[in-house]
């Protein structure tokens, strides 16, 4: 699912001109979204790669080179996912490349339609929000990710324009963007477990309410997760069991087990159902979005833990 990460992202920040919500001649919007255009680098390098036959070695040197975009954790782990990413998408480019104005367009009407209403469900008001959107061609893992603010820079999402759910995905991150800043979000990929499911519960569901009307596994499962909800739910109290003695426990090890890899009970992506089942518990409570989205870092692990706790 779209997660909260640091990935292996060249020039993240800089280089491309970002479009702004407004006309520069009119006073700043206290809700603000710029867009960055990644696609056009993407374009340069499929340009250069296509043009030259290049083996799997050469090609993946000038992706890491020229471009170096992929939704994956930071270290060897991620660059090993990034290769074999870019090795099994290179033959899906093509038909891909004449749908990238649409999806550019489509991508940037709809973000800014999600980012007005998660501003409302959130109740930000006259809090000021600044959030970046980096729109660029992934590897069709539709795996969004979102940074928290950091050297000097403002709480980004990354967003691959090839997302299967792309309204979706881009609710479900823009959420990330938002929260992060109500909440004072620092940590990234590592963060300890129960933060990682409070936020990626509150994703989810803000997804849900922001664009409703999906069946709930378009807001839950990943390409080629077909059945994972339907499991998540007959398995919820294993998996909520499994993980909650982790919850405080953080760093990459833990955080690919429970997001990548298998947990406790052998399921897949275990922080996620844990952060559906527990944030609908929340929810259920009637606790509500705007408080939920202020619940500061330091006490999301603790909330989810509560939210779990046999009634």
């Amino acid at each position: 699912m779209m997660a909260i990460w640091k990935g292996l992202c060249a020039g993240m920040f800089g280089l491309a001109a970002a479009a702004t919500w407004l006309p520069a001649q009119k006073p700043q919007r206290v809700h603000s979204l710029e867009i960055v255009d990644r696609v056009a680098r993407f374009k340069a390098f499929y340009g250069e790669a296509a043009a030259t036959p290049l083996d799997e070695g050469a090609r993946w040197a000038l992706w890491k080179k020229e471009y170096g975009i992929a939704a994956v954790p930071p270290g060897p782990d991620g660059d090993k996912m990034a290769r074999q990413l870019l090795d099994s998408a290179w033959a899906k480019y093509p038909a891909l490349m004449p749908k990238i104005p649409a999806l550019q367009k489509e991508a940037e009407a709809d973000a800014y339609e999600a980012f007005d209403k998660i501003n409302v469900l959130f109740e930000t008001k006259s809090t000021q929000i600044h959030s970046r959107l980096v729109l660029y061609v992934g590897q069709f893992d539709d795996n969004a990710y979102t940074a928290p603010p950091m050297d000097g820079h403002v709480a980004t999402v990354m967003m691959p324009i090839e997302t299967a759910q792309l309204r979706l995905a881009l609710a479900h991150e823009l959420t990330h963007s938002v929260n992060i800043q109500l909440a004072h979000v620092r940590n990234g990929f590592g963060a300890p477990i129960g933060e990682t499911m409070f936020l990626e519960g509150l994703a989810m569901r803000s997804a849900q309410r922001v664009f409703p009307g999906s069946p709930e596994t378009a807001y839950t499962e990943m390409a080629g997760d077909k059945g994972w909800l339907a499991e998540c739910y007959r398995r919820q109290d294993a998996v909520l069991a499994g993980i909650l003695p982790d919850l405080d426990k953080s760093g990459s090890q833990i955080a690919m087990k429970y997001t990548f890899g298998q947990g406790n009970n052998s399921m897949h992506r275990e922080a996620y159902c844990a952060a559906w089942i527990a944030m609908g518990k929340l929810l259920n409570a009637r606790r509500t979005f705007p408080e939920l989205a202020r619940i500061p870092e330091s006490r999301m692990a603790g909330t989810i833990k509560d939210a779990m706790a046999p009634r």
